[in-house]
């Protein structure tokens, strides 16, 4: 083994050089900016969308050394800049106009890492210890909103199985995008964790057509994780995470199905499943789906800012609450523009009473959600992107105002 690893070494040492490997790097970065217009709603599931009035940027620059003796290191930086569109500061979810997620004024190293990779004659395997972004279905960073999260984490990421990427993951911190003091009511919510959270991840296409995803992930701590959006008390549970994709041979056809489960060690446990099918026709593609959650615990989502782990439905309400069951029914087209893709979608929501009581009194029972999606990658401007997501999400209760609209654009370069 000792040998193994002196070769390894000696022989990226040959190629390679330190100065080499600092004038071979590369610098990167983006410019972020999203808008966000919601009107007001006193249904009980609007959350931070309602009556949000805001517009902010954000500026990410990185640099990734070249390679040495098989190492490399990462470092990136973001800037979030609030434009104040808001009339006060005060959240949303307190009757005010600020989505905090949009609104960060803060500068923070959101990546730092050393990366190693050994020689494929070996083995086609790296280490990547530090800062840095992941993305699986139930520990992911966030790339919706101007700013990202990251973790500080080892992750170790293997294929040498023809067609599988295996990945564990060690984490010792999550990183909000909140920064240490962003608008007066979040002061320094990044988390640490005494026990690291643990998770392993396998992502296969042995198979011709087939896509299985398999998660497991861990969270023994005596205080939550700091993500669960519909628990936030949850702490010391287990989720684990089976995907299936299958587009069948020689068709136009897609099915997929998936089924999650949450373990918890002092409160009741919970599954969810979904199945949803696509086609293709005449280049409008038409898809399907129904997802379901146990009536005894809202699903704790995806660690990170992202709580949907592979959602089914096209809108931008979760679908993870206790006793939600989801009917969803979307077509997307592109006009023949190239980069460009128009998605339109309806889900509707049935939730038990039992599901009611155990997602914290959020009553999505009866509601339905209308959405459009409109994505676009220049062809002529590289690196340049657009996404806006229109939705109206009518809740069924017993309210002065029982209707949400949110309009949500995002505006990106790359460079």
């Amino acid at each position: 083994m000792t040998m193994s690893v002196i070769g390894v070494i000696s022989a990226n040492a040959q190629a390679d050089s330190l100065q080499d490997a600092i004038k071979g790097g590369t610098f990167s970065g983006e410019l972020r900016n999203t808008l966000e217009l919601a009107t007001k709603s006193d249904a009980t599931a609007a959350g931070a969308f309602n009556n949000a009035k805001v517009l902010g940027s954000a500026l990410t620059l990185d640099y990734l050394t070249g390679s040495y003796y098989g190492f490399k290191v990462g470092m990136g930086s973001e800037t979030g800049y609030d434009w104040k569109l808001q009339d006060n500061d005060t959240l949303t979810t307190s009757g005010g106009e600020n989505d905090h997620r949009d609104t960060v004024n803060t500068t923070n190293l959101y990546r730092a890492f050393l990366d190693y990779r050994f020689r494929k004659e070996i083995t086609d395997t790296h280490i990547r210890i530090g800062r840095q972004g992941i993305v699986s279905p139930l520990l992911m960073n966030s790339g919706v909103y101007p700013m990202k999260d990251s973790f500080d984490a080892a992750v170790i990421e293997n294929k040498d199985i023809q067609n599988t990427l295996l990945r564990v993951m060690y984490v010792t911190k999550w990183n909000m995008r909140y920064g240490d003091d962003n608008n007066g009511s979040l002061t320094q919510t990044s988390k640490s964790y005494h026990n690291p959270v643990v998770s392993l991840y396998m992502d296969n296409k042995s198979i011709k057509g087939l896509n299985i995803e398999a998660q497991w992930l861990a969270n023994h701590n005596d205080e939550n994780a700091g993500d669960p959006p519909t628990a936030v008390t949850a702490k010391d549970y287990d989720t684990s995470f089976l995907g299936l994709t299958y587009k069948v041979l020689d068709t136009n056809w897609v099915v997929g199905a998936k089924t999650l489960s949450a373990n918890f060690e002092n409160s009741a446990n919970t599954g969810y499943w979904g199945a949803l099918v696509k086609n293709t026709f005449n280049g409008i593609g038409v898809q399907l789906a129904y997802t379901s959650v146990q009536d005894a615990a809202s699903f704790p989502g995806t660690l990170g800012h992202v709580p949907m782990f592979r959602a089914y439905n096209p809108g931008l309400q979760g679908e993870y609450y206790a006793g939600l069951k989801t009917t969803s029914i979307a077509a997307d087209y592109g006009f023949h523009i190239p980069g460009f893709k128009t998605t339109i979608g309806y889900t509707s929501w049935q939730q038990s009473a039992q599901g009611i009581k155990h997602s914290r009194g959020t009553d999505l029972d009866g509601g339905y959600e209308a959405s459009l999606r409109v994505d676009y990658k220049s062809q002529d401007i590289k690196g340049l992107s657009a996404l806006m997501q229109l939705s109206y999400m009518n809740y069924n209760q017993n309210v002065p105002e029982d209707s949400l609209t949110v309009l949500r654009t995002s505006v990106n370069y790359q460079f």
